[in-house]
């Protein structure tokens, strides 16, 4: 049993880091391409967020994950090493390939794809699914509609501004920034909180669903994650999308922070990354559309359609070949 779990650890572990390359690489990009706040400082940002979001805000995401999607009391480990080695494998291709995923998305299909390999179909509570999958998609559009419609309405009212508002933009940038990666924090990061939740409860090992030492041990191995292979996503993210201003960033930032913020109390995860990436676009189609790399933005929602189906046939297949191996 105490290998079972400690070997699940490691894996889950190994997502983290992996998240850490994903996401903390998109955050950084966003919170560093203004060169408002400095590297070290978005960096701790980050870390603090992991560590302190999901017990200063809660972790209704957490259960959400680990027990509303499959019955926890059906689930069996050969279903989340199924789920957790799909994710891993899907997301480091996306890596290979230099391509931001969604790690949201790509965990809730290979939940599913390890739930159908069990036959537990008839035990999945599909109106939590379809709540969960359409708050990612909404979660998406209304980043990119709010950025597109508050760029035009702060244009607007500050058409008669000076440069100096740019000050204030700078300034504000700070309190959004710290924002997001708190609704980071709150939201995404509860993906391998709710892994590690499962197999304590499979394992009869549960507790407590999150402590400082695990949000700790969390936060330490996303940050190495995001510092040795976040680079090409910090890209993306803060460059290849568009050039950012301390104006575009802060609405954007703000936006997300919102949405992921508001969603983390009601429990329903979504993709920080992804509505990100789209305020960002949507700040920059509200503005100047020309300042978008439109085939960037093409390249990423063609990553997010082929995500649930593709991870939910990989998590299928792997699951399905453990337990056979363990029958």
């Amino acid at each position: 049993m105490n290998l079972a779990y400690y070997g699940f650890v490691l894996a889950a572990l190994s997502l983290q880091l992996l998240m850490g390359a994903n996401d903390g690489g998109t955050l950084l990009g966003s919170i560093v391409a203004t060169n408002i706040i400095r590297p070290a400082w978005a960096v701790a940002l980050l870390f603090v967020s992991i560590v302190v979001a999901p017990l200063v805000i809660g972790t209704a995401v957490v259960t959400t994950l680990g027990n509303r999607i499959v019955p926890v009391s059906s689930i069996r480990m050969e279903m989340l090493y199924g789920t957790v080695t799909a994710t891993v494998l899907w997301v480091w291709l996306a890596q290979r390939l230099r391509s931001p995923v969604s790690i949201s998305y790509t965990f809730v299909g290979a939940l599913l794809g390890s739930a159908l390999a069990a036959n537990l179909s008839g035990s999945l509570h599909w109106p939590y699914v379809i709540q969960i999958l359409g708050g990612m998609i909404l979660a998406i559009v209304a980043g990119f509609v709010l950025g597109y419609v508050l760029i035009k309405v702060v244009n607007i009212a500050g058409s008669r501004a000076t440069p100096r508002a740019n000050r204030l933009f700078k300034l504000l940038q700070v309190f959004s920034s710290v924002g997001l990666v708190l609704g980071y924090g709150a939201n995404d990061a509860a993906k391998t909180m709710s892994l590690l939740y499962m197999a304590s409860v499979v394992l009869g090992r549960v507790s407590r669903q999150v402590t400082v030492a695990t949000t700790a041990l969390l936060g330490i191995v996303f940050i190495v994650g995001t510092l040795f292979l976040g680079g090409g996503f910090a890209q993306t993210s803060g460059f290849r999308l568009m050039k950012s201003s301390p104006k575009t960033a802060f609405l954007a930032q703000g936006v997300t922070a919102t949405l992921t913020l508001l969603s983390a109390r009601l429990g329903i995860p979504v993709s920080s990354t992804e509505s990100l990436n789209m305020a960002l676009v949507g700040t920059g189609a509200g503005e100047r559309p020309g300042c978008v790399r439109w085939n960037v933005v093409t390249h990423l929602v063609l990553g997010w359609l082929v995500t649930v189906p593709a991870s939910i046939g990989l998590s299928w297949a792997i699951t399905a070949a453990i337990l056979r191996l363990f029958r």
